[in-house]
């Protein structure tokens, strides 16, 4: 069980990050993908946790918060997602 928990954390960090700099490149268009992605592997492994924290709990808050309007804002939520993403 150590095993498998030891090889599949990294990976799991990886897709983590790459959905998290997807959210801010999103925001943040005038920095490219590959941009912001170099910028954020370059830190410290503690600040990349923080920040991949930080966008995927704000992710979290606004599908609560989008959850209280029943499906429409879920669908909202969704919408705004793919377009901030795209």
């Amino acid at each position: 069980m150590n095993g498998t928990v030891r090889s599949l954390v990294p990976r799991l960090g990886t897709v983590c990050r790459a959905g998290a700099v997807a959210l801010i490149a999103g925001v943040y268009r005038s920095r490219s993908f590959a941009e912001i992605n170099d910028k954020i592997a370059a830190r410290p492994v503690a600040e990349q946790a923080a920040i991949v924290l930080a966008a995927l709990m704000a992710m979290f808050i606004l599908s609560l918060i989008a959850a209280q309007f029943g499906w429409v804002g879920m669908l909202a939520l969704w919408l705004a997602v793919i377009i901030v993403v795209n």
